[in-house]
Order: structure tokens, then sequence, then C-alpha cells
């Protein structure tokens, strides 16, 4: 009996710690329970005393009073057991609950789980598309190249040799007017073999950038001789328009740069002569300016401006921003020239963007950060 008391005490402290947060008269019912236990169990001990000692009115009073408390003893057995069961259907109820939440979540993480395995598949495909269409263009620039350097080069020897025949011949009137024009055709056909290179060029260097394969031949320069180089390659195009005029700003006492002379020449070089282009008649401004942790360059012009829709796409590839019907304009470029000059910047760690405001003109920002700087 005394083992089935003790195991029943360490029932109710189970039931107790379980309840204990449920509610102050559960745990008051637990208190008064364990208490009748201990009750019983010294009435127990009296009522063997009685019946050795053969007390037989006060053994009978005292067996009625175990009675009479014992059933009180079942009653508050009955009701903690039924706290028990209810605590423990809430908590079934709630782990049921949390069972079916953590199902919907598994659903929800299943489903993105698809939706990210989709959208990894859409952008290999989109990048072994893209590799590929690099690769066409790499080898079609290539394969490009070399007749049109012969084009180019036999249409040079055919101007030297024209020269020297008008020079035997003598200039008659019907034979200068077939100079002027073989002259005219074969000075188009020239230009066009320019432009045609630097077309291929420019395809040829965004492959190389975007598969890694191009040589930065990193040394250290000034910004001097980057901006000079600059304006040298584009002082062709004003000449042609003699209404633009340049103005370069650039203050003394900067630091070199380790960078590529050539490639960086080719983001100013792009970026003014793209000024050229879309200005009839202002002028152009280079501006260099110092800052703690970088260097800014801005090329600034007063021509035709962009529309938003044109100014969020200029650094996308074969993208060209048209002013007005150009469609059939022989200025009109591949659109590479400025996504080069984002793959450039971007490689030095610096950052180029464009303001613009149609009808008034266009800044193009180029900043180049301290870690650059050779002092």
């Amino acid at each position: 009996m005394l083992r089935n008391i003790f195991s029943h005490r360490q029932l109710m402290l189970t039931v107790r710690d379980s309840l204990k947060a449920r509610s102050r008269r559960t745990s008051f019912l637990i208190r008064t329970h364990m208490t009748f236990m201990v009750f019983f169990f010294l009435s127990y001990l009296g009522v063997i005393f009685l019946f050795i000692n053969q007390i037989d009115i006060v053994s009978n009073l005292f067996i009625g009073l175990i009675f009479f408390f014992g059933g009180i003893f079942v009653y508050i057995g009955i009701i903690i057991q039924q706290q028990a069961f209810s605590s423990l259907k809430a908590s079934n109820q709630d782990l049921k609950d949390y069972s079916v939440r953590l199902e919907q979540e598994q659903e929800k993480l299943i489903s993105l789980n698809e939706d990210l395995k989709n959208e990894i598949s859409r952008r290999m495909k989109a990048q072994e598309s893209e590799q590929l269409k690099s690769d066409f263009l790499s080898q079609v620039s290539h394969e490009l190249r070399t007749p049109l350097t012969s084009i180019f080069g036999f249409t040079k020897l055919m101007q030297k040799d024209l020269d020297a025949i008008w020079e035997i011949e003598g200039m008659q009137a019907q034979t200068v007017r077939k100079r002027e024009r073989l002259e005219k055709n074969l000075s188009i056909v020239c230009s066009e073999c320019s432009r045609l290179t630097r077309l291929i060029n420019n395809v040829l260097d965004l492959a190389r950038i975007e598969s890694g394969q191009m040589t930065w031949d990193d040394v250290p320069v000034s910004l001097d001789d980057i901006v000079g180089s600059s304006v040298t390659a584009v002082e062709g195009l004003f000449v042609e328009n003699s209404s633009v005029s340049l103005k370069v700003d650039i203050p003394r006492e900067l630091p070199a740069l380790r960078v590529d002379l050539d490639l960086v020449t080719q983001v100013f070089v792009n970026l003014i002569s793209n000024s050229v282009k879309f200005t009839k008649s202002g002028e152009i401004a280079v501006t260099v300016t110092r800052e703690l942790h970088y260097i800014q360059v801005s090329v600034c012009d007063q021509g035709v401006g962009m529309t938003e829709e044109n100014l969020s796409r200029i650094f996308d590839k074969y993208f060209i921003a048209r002013k007005g019907d150009t469609l059939s304009s022989t200025k009109l470029g591949t659109g590479l020239g400025l996504p080069i000059c984002k793959q450039i910047v971007e490689h030095y760690g610096g950052k180029i963007w464009a303001e613009s405001e149609f009808g008034v003109g266009s800044c193009f920002y180029v900043t180049l950060p301290d870690s650059l700087f050779v002092e």
C-alpha cells in the first residue's frame, strides 16, 4: 500500500507540474489531494493500531471517518483527472493546429523551391543563349575583320594609284569630274570600312570582357594623359562640326591612376563622340573633380537630350537612343559603346550613369575609386 501511495504521489506531482501554469484552483486541488494521501497513510497506521489493541467503538468511528474522507479524496481525484484530460485535449488540439500550419509552411517551401528551380533553369538557359550569341558574334566578327581589312587596304592603294594616274594624264574637264566622283566613292568606301572596323572591334571587346579574356595592361597613368588622348582622338569630329566647341577643365595635382590607358581612353572617347553626335551646336564640357574617395569625370553637352525611357536603357546592349527620325542615320552604331564603357568602369570598381533633360542636353558621369590612386 505504501508503494501505491508513493506511486500515486509521483503521478500527482507530474500532473501538478503540467498544470502549474493553467489554474490556481487545480494546483490547490492537487495539494489537497496529496494532503489526503498523507492522511490516509497515517489513518491506515492508526486502524492497524486500533485493531491490534481491540478498541471497537473508536475503531468503527475512525473507519467511518476514513471512508468519508476517502469519498472526498476520490472526488478530488476525478476533478484533477478532468482538468488533466482537458489540458491534454487542449495541448493535443494545439499540436494538431501546429501540425497543420507546419504542413502549410512545408507546402509553401515546396512551392518556393519549385519556383527557384524553374528560375535557375530559366537563368541557365538565358546564360547559355547569351553565351551562344556572344560566341557567334565573336566568331563572325573575327571572320569579318580579315576581308574588311583587305578591302580597306586595297581602297587606299586605289586612291594612291588614281592620284598617280591623274598626274600623268593631265587635268581635262571630263577627267576632273571622273576623278572627283571616284575619289568621293573611294572616300565613302574608306569611311564605311573604318566604321565597320570600329563596330567589329566593339563586338570583340565586349565579348572578351564578358568572357574574362580581356587583357588589362594596368600602369600608372595621369588623368591629363587620359583626357588628352581622348580629346586628340575626337578632334576630327569637331572639325566636321565647327558649331560645336569643346571645353576641358582639369584641376592640377591630381593623382595618377593605375589603369589601362587605351581602355579608359576608349570610355571618354565614346562619351565625347556621342555628345558630338547628338549636338548640333553648343559646348561640350569635360570636367574633372576630385573628392575624398574618388575622382569624378563628367561629359556634358547641349544636345537634344533623352527621354526617361531612353535614359533608363542607354547602358543596355544593342540599345540605340534615337533623336527624332534617325532610323536611317549613318551615325548610328551597334548600341555597344556605352555597355562597353560600363563594363570597363565597373571592372575598376567605378560607376557610370547619365542625367538628361529632353531638348536641353545630357551629362554622363564616371567615378573612379581611390583604390586606383597612385600618389
